[in-house]
């Protein structure tokens, strides 16, 4: 293996790292409300969210929601901690939960593909279960929502972003360019035909910073997605020749 070949490598595995952090962050954000470890682990390191502004070709509305999450969590006071996680529990169940949508009939029906594409429930499921099923995804019996809730499509990408490192790590090669094509394959068939649209609608029917913020990211994250995952298959099948 030449030394370009290593560096090649190591710059894969750099943009995975941080491609699987990121989906695992906003996995994590939408599964359910942000409770006092989130909130606290933020605080801790907000100083890193200041940083996205130094990486290359990094999309706008990723740097201003990150931005807006450090001026966010860099004037918490941690005295009020009980009334900061119950305005964002309230934003919550407004948005991912259906309260504003019921009450006001705006915002968002359900955070899931099917509500999104179809307008009814459990229209997507059968298909997002199966790109699981192939890549050996397995949903928590714990996490009652359907098969294609926002959460756990970003973290199937997440689960992906790891195998990727994995193949990688293990000089599989072919495997790695396999993953890589389901990728953009769940990307191209099911993020990007409905997450951007429910990012706008996050920004637009949040009462907080923290989750207009989350959906800047979520927004521009996806609008990279859509170029960065071809790059990096180029850079995967250049390891190959």
């Amino acid at each position: 293996m030449t030394n370009l070949d290593e560096n090649a490598k190591e710059r894969l595995i750099i943009c995975l790292m941080g491609r699987e952090q990121l989906y695992s962050f906003l996995g994590r954000i939408y599964e359910r409300e942000a409770d006092e470890l989130v909130i606290k682990e933020c605080v801790m390191r907000k100083e890193l969210f200041l940083k996205c502004k130094l990486i290359e070709g990094i999309n706008s509305d990723i740097v201003e929601g990150f931005m807006q999450l450090y001026e966010y969590f860099n004037e918490i006071d941690e005295k009020n901690l009980d009334e900061i996680m119950l305005g964002l529990a309230v934003d919550y169940a407004n948005l991912f939960l259906g309260v504003k949508y019921f009450r006001e009939k705006k915002g968002i029906p359900h955070p899931s593909e099917s509500a999104y594409l179809s307008g009814s429930m459990l229209d997507k499921e059968d298909e997002t279960a199966e790109f699981f099923l192939e890549a050996g995804f397995i949903k928590s019996p714990e996490f009652k929502e359907p098969y294609d809730h926002i959460a756990l499509q970003l973290y199937f990408m997440a689960h992906l972003c790891r195998k990727a490192i994995s193949f990688i790590e293990d000089g599989d090669l072919k495997n790695l360019l396999k993953n890589l094509q389901a990728q953009r394959a769940f990307l191209t068939e099911h993020l990007l035909k409905w997450v951007p649209r429910f990012a706008n609608d996050v920004i637009e029917n949040s009462d907080t910073t923290f989750y207009k913020a989350i959906g800047r990211i979520t927004r521009g994250f996806m609008s990279m997605e859509k170029d960065e995952i071809d790059e990096i298959i180029k850079e995967a099948k250049k390891l190959l020749s």
